[in-house]
Formats: C-alpha cells, sequence, structure tokens
C-alpha cells in the first residue's frame, strides 16, 4: 500500500516516569538509539546480516581464486557484477521504499537472501560450482541488496527521534565493523578446518538471524499518500531535484564515487591478492587484513556514536584523503624488509579502517538529516548510483593488477584517492560547511 511520512515514533521502552519528552528524546550516551525496540531489532537483524556479508567476503574472493587458478581479474569481475544490479535498480529501489510497506520490502529482500544463500550453499556441496553460478549469485545478492538499503535506512530513521539519527546510524556502521572483525575471522577458520561448503553453509545459517528479527519489527502503518497515483518517474525526479538543490547531499553523492570507486577496492580486491600473492600468507591471514580495518573502523565508529561532530561533511572529506595516503603505504608496506613488512600492511589497514569507520556512518547521518521523510528512500538510493562505480572499479583493478602486479594497483589507487578526496574537499564548500540540526 501506498503511504506517507506520519507516523509517530514510540518513547523508549524504558523511558523513566516522570521523564519529558525533550528529555526522553536526548541523546544519552554511545548507545542511546537501542533504547526503541524497533531500532534494537533493526540492529540485531543487522547484525545477521553483516556476519553473513563479511563471511562471504573472504570465502567468495577464496573460492573465485581456487576455481580460476588465482586468476585476478575474475576476482574483480565478480565484485563488479554484484554493483551491476544497483547501477540498474537502485534509484527505483528509492522509490519503491517511499511508495510501499517498507517492513515488508525489507522482509522480502532478507527472506530471498537466505534462499539464495541456501542453494548456493547446496550446489557447492553437490560438487557442480562453476565460476559462472558465482557471477550469478553475485548479481542476485546485488539486485536484493539494491532494494535492502533503502528500505532498512529509512527505517532507521523512523525509529528514532532526529537528535538520536547519527547515534543510531553510528551504532549500525559500529556493527558492521564489529561483524567485520567477528565473522572475517570465523571464515577464515571455518575455510581452513571445514572448508569451503561448510563455511557457506555456516553463511546461510548465520543469516537467518536477519530474517528472524525483520518479521519482530512493529513499524506502525503509514497514511495513503495523497499523490498516489502519480507515477513512478515523477517521484524519482522529485528525489533526484531535492537531491541536487543541497549542497551537502550533492557534495555527499560526489565524494562517494571517490571512496566506491578507488578507496574501498583494497578489502574487495587487493586484500585477498596481497594475502594470497604477495605475503603468502593463506586464508587466516586473508582474515587478518580485513580484520585489522575492521578493528579500526569499530573504534571509528564507536567514536562517533558517542559524540557526533559539528562539521560531518568537512571530516568525510578529509577521511576520504587520509584513506588514499595510507592506501598508499599500504601498497609499499609488504616490500620493507624483515617482520616489518609483515606487520606494516596489518597496522596501515587498521588506520585506514580508523577513517572507514566515521566515513559511512556520516555519509548516512547527512543523506537522512537533509532530507524530509518522504523522500528519504529515494535520496538513500542515489548512493547506489555512486557505488555503481564500484563496477568500473572493481573490474579495472583486477585487470590491473593482473598486468602490473597487486601492489602497484593498489599504490595507484591509493593515490587517485587521495588526489580526488583533496579536490572535492577543497570545492565542495557546501558538504564542508554543513551542520546537522
Amino acid at each position: 500500500m501506498t503511504t506517507t511520512p506520519t507516523q509517530q515514533r514510540p518513547p523508549p521502552d524504558d523511558a523513566p516516569d516522570g521523564e519529558t519528552t525533550e528529555q526522553r528524546l536526548a541523546p544519552t550516551g554511545t548507545f542511546a538509539a537501542l533504547r526503541y525496540r524497533n531500532l534494537r531489532l533493526i540492529w540485531i537483524g543487522q547484525t545477521g546480516h553483516a556476519a553473513a556479508l563479511w563471511m562471504e567476503q573472504i570465502a567468495r574472493p577464496w573460492l573465485v581464486l581456487e576455481l580460476t587458478n588465482n586468476n585476478a581479474a575474475h576476482l574483480g569481475g565478480v565484485v563488479a557484477i554484484r554493483v551491476v544490479p544497483q547501477l540498474l535498480f537502485g534509484v527505483w529501489a528509492g522509490v519503491i521504499a517511499d511508495r510501499f510497506d517498507r517492513k515488508t520490502l525489507l522482509q522480502t529482500t532478507k527472506l530471498a537472501t537466505f534462499i539464495l544463500n541456501v542453494i548456493f550453499a547446496i550446489v557447492l556441496l553437490s560438487g557442480l560450482m562453476e565460476i559462472w553460478i558465482v557471477y550469478t549469485a553475485a548479481f542476485i545478492r546485488g539486485l536484493f541488496m539494491s532494494f535492502d538499503q533503502p528500505a532498512r535506512q529509512s527505517l532507521i530513521a523512523d525509529s528514532v527521534p532526529p537528535a538520536l539519527v547519527s547515534n543510531a546510524v553510528a551504532l549500525m556502521s559500529s556493527t558492521q565493523s564489529t561483524m567485520r572483525i567477528v565473522g572475517v575471522g570465523l571464515s577464515g577458520l571455518l575455510i581452513q578446518y571445514i572448508g569451503l561448503e561448510g563455511t557457506f553453509v555456516t553463511i546461510a545459517l548465520v543469516y537467518f538471524v536477519s530474517v528472524v528479527a525483520t518479521q519482530m519489527l512493529d513499524v506502525p502503518p503509514r497514511k495513503r499518500d495523497a499523490n498516489a497515483n502519480r507515477s513512478m518517474t515523477t517521484d524519482l525526479r522529485e528525489g533526484f531535484q531535492y537531491a541536487w538543490a543541497q549542497p551537502a547531499i550533492r557534495g555527499v553523492l560526489v565524494l562517494s564515487i571517490v571512496f566506491y570507486g578507488t578507496a574501498i577496492m583494497w578489502m574487495q580486491v587487493f586484500a585477498p591478492l596481497f594475502a594470497k600473492t604477495v605475503m603468502d600468507i593463506g586464508a587466516v591471514g586473508m582474515s587478518g587484513l580485513v580484520m585489522a580495518g575492521g578493528a579500526g573502523s569499530l573504534i571509528g565508529s564507536l567514536q562517533l556514536a558517542r559524540s557526533t561532530p559539528q562539521h560531518p561533511g568537512w571530516r568525510i572529506a578529509m577521511s576520504v584523503t587520509v584513506m588514499g595516503a595510507l592506501l598508499m603505504l599500504f601498497a609499499l608496506s609488504p616490500s620493507l624488509p624483515g617482520p616489518l613488512g609483515l606487520a606494516a600492511p596489518f597496522l596501515a589497514l587498521f588506520a585506514v579502517g580508523l577513517f572507514h569507520g566515521g566515513y559511512i556512518p556520516l555519509t548516512h547521518t547527512i543523506l537522512l538529516t537533509a532530507t524530509p521523510e518522504h523522500l528519504r528512500g529515494r535520496v538513500i538510493s542515489l548512493v547506489s548510483l555512486d557505488r555503481a562505480v564500484s563496477t568500473v572499479g572493481a573490474a579495472t583493478a583486477g585487470f590491473l593488477a593482473a598486468w602490473a602486479g597487486a601492489q602497484s594497483a593498489q599504490f595507484l589507487y591509493g593515490a587517485i584517492t587521495l588526489i580526488a578526496g583533496f579536490i572535492v574537499f577543497s570545492l565542495a564548500r557546501g558538504l564542508r560547511s554543513y551542520r546537522i540540526q
């Protein structure tokens, strides 16, 4: 059913008697947003989702390398194909999230992803897995994620008062970072001791937590939109026009092109290549690299949950620039002599994670707080256009690594991140000056 943004946010479950509405809604501590039942359920669902996602982030590239005899081009290709649905359907998913019941949409994507994970594990157990199946599953998974994100992010903003949106988004990001440590570490151990087949079975079981938590959400119905009969194209145009007219949102979207196109490739393409072909540290070592970044991200996101910066746009622009410099250091670090060459890559990725941990929650906070409720699904979905550059970024990274080597390719990507981040920081005045109201 098509709806309007008139739902009421309930008070916290454990609000003390006699506490005023203003006091109840004020941020009070790192975990303040978890006082709201729906936010807790979204958080639990996100925990299962993130754990399965990060386990897959280790298991899938390892499977690709085994199926293709360490072919870096296929590694980048699988990452790229997963992002294609976001380019094709991401913005339309935002329109649907604003038109229809967001809980139902989220339930559908969670259940469909769970079924996909089960089927993938069965095929792998049967011994019938081929590289084209990995590509197909990655595309379908990306399709479900296109619809998952705008519905989930909009529900986060619907579940807490405006003063707690930043806190809620940071807590969700900290869950991602925590599960990067736990899920990635577990995945590396599972691959070593029970094989890829057992790992993908575990991924499907873990993801079921997300399905159950989403089912338990109690989201109040919203009234029917008076403009329900207008076309989806009109709704989409409205979202684009609003986003482009807001300097802070426009700056976030431009900066995200840099982040998703080059900065994030260390995790999806270069970490498995460094572990397998540069450092020779195996699946557990690859897990360690990603976990190092996750540890840094966890610290960064928890610091953000404790206190929101006055100028989040300034911070995210500088974060991308600094990440570029650190990724260049990561590229060079395995060449250092002796034990330093083994330890330095982990330290470099920990530092990258510190800035990564603040980037995503702050961008989502800007998008959610700078957008009226009835447009949030559409504006959030515009990030999918930025992420679509991951298709080009991942494919290019894979081919470049196959041609010039993983270290040279990562160094170049770090340099592009640094230069582009600095340019956006210098020119996007509206993003630098944005303040959360």
